[in-house]
């Protein structure tokens, strides 16, 4: 284990937890499972939203439309919309986009649901300083991990994760033990979304799964060594609220050689397994006010 006053600084990959983080590119879709109630407008709209990340920051109207293959008709009266609401701002030039203070609010919101991400950080502080490892958090959204918290270890150079950006879901330990996590119903529905997003590399996400869902049965952890970063070790944990309506999940990893398999499984398995226990009551927390 690293000691905690070893004067160690390490350069980790961009995301220790495997490696890049998810960029999906977002596309417009129908009702999911044709559910009447479902209003195609304003999931168009949400899906222009999407297109913007720290990567694509500044779009065109053009960019949109092939981002999301709608028809750009479309993509200029929506875009109209939502920067009338405050939801986009006017870009570098006249013609280019951003997104504007409304998403800021909405995203607020998002993190500070239930003052869960501020209530995790003294437990996920605690271990980090003790295993002297990197600890994430995150909540699924479509085929993505979202970052909600994170604590980077002093002694390890941090690079590109932030709150808000995301891991992929099929292909992270943070993804594999969410879905590892979840009734057999609510697993193959979301199987269902992985299979059509990675296309032809789904035989090989596939395995993976399969590999993450038995490991999570015997031990209640999963591992990713070196299976989607070939210089990235990392373990994932589910954290699931005591009656089973909300799961989030943890990993923790960094370089490979600094995290060899034997100190993840030995040391940080059974440390996260418990981070997760003292997490999952603080999913009941109650909205903060102010």
């Amino acid at each position: 284990m690293p000691k905690k006053n070893q004067a160690r600084q390490i350069a980790e990959p961009a995301s220790e937890a495997e490696g890049k983080p998810a960029d999906s590119v977002p596309q417009a879709k129908e009702a999911p499972g044709k559910d009447p109630h479902f209003v195609t407008a304003l999931a168009r709209g949400l899906e222009i939203l999407r297109c913007f990340n720290a990567e694509r920051q500044d779009l065109g109207a053009t960019e949109i439309a092939q981002l999301t293959g709608l028809p750009q008709p479309t993509v200029w009266r929506l875009c109209k919309t939502l920067s009338l609401l405050g939801y986009l701002v006017p870009g570098r030039t006249p013609d280019r986009l951003q997104v504007g203070a409304g998403v800021l609010m909405l995203g607020h919101a998002a993190i500070t649901h239930g003052g869960l991400p501020t209530a995790a950080l003294v437990p996920m502080k605690e271990f980090a300083k003790q295993l002297g490892i990197s600890v994430t958090l995150g909540e699924r959204h479509n085929n993505d991990m979202v970052i909600i918290q994170r604590i980077a270890a002093p002694s390890i150079l941090h690079l590109k994760m932030h709150i808000g950006s995301s891991l992929e879901l099929g292909d992270s330990s943070m993804g594999w033990a969410w879905l590892a996590a979840q009734p057999e119903d609510i697993r193959q529905q979301a199987i269902k979304g992985l299979r059509k997003h990675y296309g032809a590399r789904w035989p090989e996400i596939s395995g993976k799964l399969d590999e993450a869902f038995e490991e999570y049965a015997r031990y209640g952890y999963v591992h990713n060594f070196a299976k989607s970063h070939r210089d990235v070790n990392a373990i994932g944990v589910p954290v699931m609220a005591p009656y089973g309506n909300r799961t989030l999940a943890l990993t923790c990893g960094g370089a490979k050689s600094s995290f060899p398999p034997s100190m993840l499984i030995k040391e940080c398995a059974p440390a996260m397994i418990e981070l997760a226990r003292k997490i999952a009551p603080l999913l009941l927390l109650k909205p903060e006010n102010g």
